[in-house]
């Protein structure tokens, strides 16, 4: 198939038990997921796409779904092989546990609840080459630092209500690839004119934020 659309297909919360069904599917992109205004939205527990191991996929689209707690840590084990994975609109708080083979090249992670960039945990995603973490309303922090991400060529950090005070050097250790990066419609950034770990950024994005200088 060249797409699967899944989203509010499951009855009485029999999506996990269904995806079983999926064994040796071959697909380009899988949607799974809720829509907003679900009144079936339930929570992920430990597990719950453990179905979609035997899927070979391209993209994975995971969109509208209900609350994480503490049971993230399983979300990429039968995705980390994925080469595009989006997730959407999800009651997602921390970023779950990364395999250390992961395959991602492109991550999204849109409208979900983080309140600080979880750069150290997305710094394993060591093929990532384009990552945007978009419209996230309590994204406020930005203090771990991206790390090691030598194949990175566009972060898109837009749409959040960031505030920093060390732009940009210190945040992308030895991305030395980055070439674009978007931090428009966010809060507060301090730049420090120290652009060494991304000395080959082509463009940057700064639209509708306001910014101070070194010495402010």
């Amino acid at each position: 198939l060249a797409e699967l659309a899944l989203r509010s297909a499951f009855e009485n919360f029999m999506m996990q038990t269904s995806l079983q069904g999926l064994a040796g599917l071959q697909v380009s992109r899988l949607i799974l997921g809720e829509f907003s205004d679900s009144k079936r939205l339930q929570d992920f527990e430990r597990g719950f796409l453990n179905g979609l191991c035997q899927v070979q996929m391209e993209e994975f689209v995971f969109i509208y779904f209900g609350k994480f707690k503490d049971d993230t840590d399983t979300l990429f084990n039968c995705i980390g092989n994925v080469s595009t994975i989006r997730l959407v609109g999800l009651g997602l708080q921390q970023m779950a546990q990364v395999p250390v083979w992961s395959k991602v090249k492109h991550l999204e992670c849109k409208k979900c609840h983080f309140d600080e960039v979880p750069a150290k945990k997305l710094s394993l995603f060591k093929e990532l080459r384009v990552l945007r973490i978009t419209k996230n309303k309590g994204l406020k922090n930005f203090e771990e630092e991206f790390e090691g991400l030598s194949n990175l060529e566009v972060m898109d950090l837009s749409e959040n209500r960031l505030t920093f005070s060390r732009c940009c050097s210190t945040q992308f250790q030895d991305c030395s690839n980055l070439k674009h990066l978007n931090l428009s419609f966010n809060s507060n950034i301090r730049l420090t004119g120290d652009f060494t770990n991304v000395k080959n950024l082509l463009y940057l994005d700064l639209q509708h934020t306001t910014l101070f200088g070194p010495g402010s």
